[in-house]
């Protein structure tokens, strides 16, 4: 299973590709609206990438939540471990 701080790494990682900008200085729990100007086609491009990156599916109805590196990473470990659990039952 991969480590919060491997996801978070991720996560500001595909935050960097998508907005072109610095994320180091960027704390959990920083809003990427305010603080780096995240645009809506902007957002749905860095949970597109975080899909991808970790072959997962995020639910929908916490997409519009996902607004902080903090909730995403999050958001990224329990849909990790929803997955393990899934496959540990088949």
């Amino acid at each position: 299973m991969t480590s919060p701080g491997a996801i978070e790494a991720s996560v500001r990682a595909i935050i960097h590709d998508v907005s072109r900008q610095d994320t180091t200085g960027i704390g959990r729990d920083n809003d990427l609206v305010e603080v780096l100007g995240v645009d809506s086609l902007q957002g749905l491009q860095v949970l597109a990438g975080v899909e991808k990156r970790f072959d997962i599916r995020l639910p929908d109805e916490e997409l519009i939540r996902m607004r902080t590196i903090g909730r995403i990473a999050d958001a990224v470990d329990a849909a990790l471990r929803r997955q393990n659990e899934t496959e540990q039952v088949l």
